[in-house]
């Protein structure tokens, strides 16, 4: 459903909650980018969002539908970065890296002024809970993002809920009342489903999203992290839930937990079982940042779960005073659940080791002492044009993979500045043979994700997948500020296949003619980023 917004000062009370008005669209309808001011936590704000709504539409597809989506740039707020580009995250670009939507890594980005640009690719199979989000400067921050549900009418845990629809999926973020975040900058609120409320006055009065049960039925509740920094523990007063997938990849039921800590960019699948008194109860989402961390009064972090019956009215149910937690070593793929290359620590093609650090004078993050930049011409253009191997830029960030490889690569933090970090791959699911929460290396049946932490000072995770993907892949922090002062390295994997794997279309090379043009047409005192 494509909406279009007449008051959008209001949309913050009136449209952001996209579940519970049903605003989906399909993995075929346009997007457009565009600047409105909304008030989600009952503060008005400029933001840049997607289809005139903050979150964007939910995508609704089936297992082996292919995308072709349009999004076009109508970005005019020059307080927010005015190019973008959208990420498919989890979706791995077999064949389209291309489509793949980082700044500096698989494309140019898309100019305003109404400029478009198509996005085409499979799902290749994959199916599960995913989200997109702009992968420009930090302007996912601003808005631009949204989540995708992938359908499997086979899927094998489907005997286990009766309910799995866009009302059962829920969106978790941060949200700022300050455009083009940076590093330390706090958040004003949590939105659930794209309502919240702040520790201020100004939210009195702000509906909290809710969503409805119906006592006695089974839930699979779809919980997407469209956090830009934040990492939550999410909990449902009186509920206990049950893990059946994570970033995508099918999981084993785990034992009943209380909660899930979710990272940024993270995803998971919660069964619950609506088996309580018929009455309210508090959804939290307890973030770990100041000055939102630890506060629930007045709904602060929280939404509503609403049992068919109930009154329409707040919980009252109390802060339980001790919650477990699913701790990452605990889940287990559904199928396929060896790691890659020998059980053993030694038992991979490719080892790398990489030491996050903060360097203090530069404010910029480096891993392995190099700091990220993304290039001017994007490392896939590079690649198209004729640069050898070890001629692509920036060479300090970029690490090359031979094809067919068990890449292990193993991180951890040496500064403790703004840790956890939750690193993402792109072109790959990985398995974590050691999570930041154990001291035990698994190499049976470690989790599949793509989102993983790396814990804190001390801490450190290991992850291992299989180079079977021909393309420019990043690998960064999911903190979007942390990206966006070098928080990053480049996989340049199988080299000589990358362009004979990816069929390039020409509207891709035209984006970046266009990209060209709109620099060189800029005012000089306009931001070009």
């Amino acid at each position: 459903m494509r909406l279009n917004l007449i008051l959008p000062v209001l949309v913050g009370f009136f449209v952001s909650p996209l579940l519970t008005l049903g605003v989906t669209i399909g993995p075929t309808d346009p997007m457009t980018i565009s600047n409105v001011q909304i008030a989600p936590d009952g503060s008005p704000r400029a933001a840049a969002v997607v289809n005139g709504i903050h979150p964007g539409p939910l995508i609704v597809a089936q297992k082996g539908d292919n995308f072709n989506v349009v999004v076009t740039n109508n970005l005019t707020d020059p307080s927010m970065t005015l190019d973008t580009s959208i990420h498919w995250h989890g979706i791995f670009q077999r064949g389209t890296t291309w489509a793949d939507g980082p700044e500096g890594v698989s494309q140019c980005p898309i100019p305003p002024n109404g400029t478009s640009f198509r996005y085409q690719f499979s799902t290749n199979g994959q199916a599960g809970s995913f989200w997109y989000h702009s992968h420009f400067g930090n302007q996912y921050c601003d808005g631009v993002r949204g989540p995708i549900v992938i359908y499997d009418e086979n899927d094998p845990h489907r005997d286990r809920y009766n309910e799995d629809n866009e009302d059962t999926v829920i969106t978790v973020t941060d949200w700022f009342r300050v455009p083009n975040v940076q590093p330390g900058t706090p958040p004003a609120s949590t939105l659930i489903n794209g309502r919240g409320r702040s520790l201020d006055s100004s939210s009195a009065g702000v509906p909290l999203a809710v969503v409805n049960v119906q006592q006695g039925r089974l839930y699979r509740l779809r919980l997407i992290s469209l956090s830009c920094d934040a990492n939550f523990r999410f909990s449902i007063d009186g509920h206990k839930l049950v893990v059946i997938e994570a970033d995508g990849e099918s999981t084993m039921p785990t034992a009943p937990v209380d909660g899930v800590q979710i990272f940024a960019g993270q995803r998971y699948s919660l069964i619950l079982n609506a088996s309580q008194p018929i009455s309210n109860y508090w959804i939290r989402a307890n973030p770990d940042l100041l000055p939102l961390r630890d506060q629930f009064q007045g709904g602060v972090n929280s939404a509503i779960l609403r049992y068919a019956g109930a009154p329409e009215v707040e919980p009252t149910t109390p802060l339980p005073p001790s919650l477990q937690f699913l701790r990452e070593s605990d889940l287990h793929p559904f199928a396929n659940p060896n790691a890659p290359g020998l059980p053993q620590i030694d038992g991979n093609d490719f080892n790398k080791t990489f030491e996050v650090n903060f360097n203090t004078t530069t404010r910029r993050f480096l891993m392995n002492n190099v700091s990220w930049q993304a290039p001017s011409t994007p490392i896939l253009l590079q690649i198209l044009t004729g640069s050898n191997a070890s001629d692509l830029m920036p060479q300090a960030s970029i690490v090359q993979l031979r094809r067919n490889q068990v890449v292990q690569l193993n991180i951890s933090s040496i500064s403790p500045i703004a840790t956890p970090h939750p690193f993402h791959l792109h072109g790959h699911a990985f398995s974590v043979i050691k999570s930041a929460d154990s001291d035990t290396f698994n190499f049976e049946n470690p989790v599949r994700r793509d989102v993983v932490s790396i814990g804190g000072v001390g801490q450190f995770a290991v992850i291992r997948f299989v180079t079977d993907n021909p393309g420019p892949w990043i690998f960064h922090c999911h903190i979007e500020p942390h990206l966006s002062v070098g928080l990053a390295v480049v996989f340049v994997e199988d080299f000589e296949n990358i362009i004979p794997s990816n069929p390039i279309p020409q509207s891709w090379r035209d984006l970046c003619d266009a990209f060209d043009r709109s620099r060189a047409e800029l005012p000089a005192a306009l931001p070009q980023a």
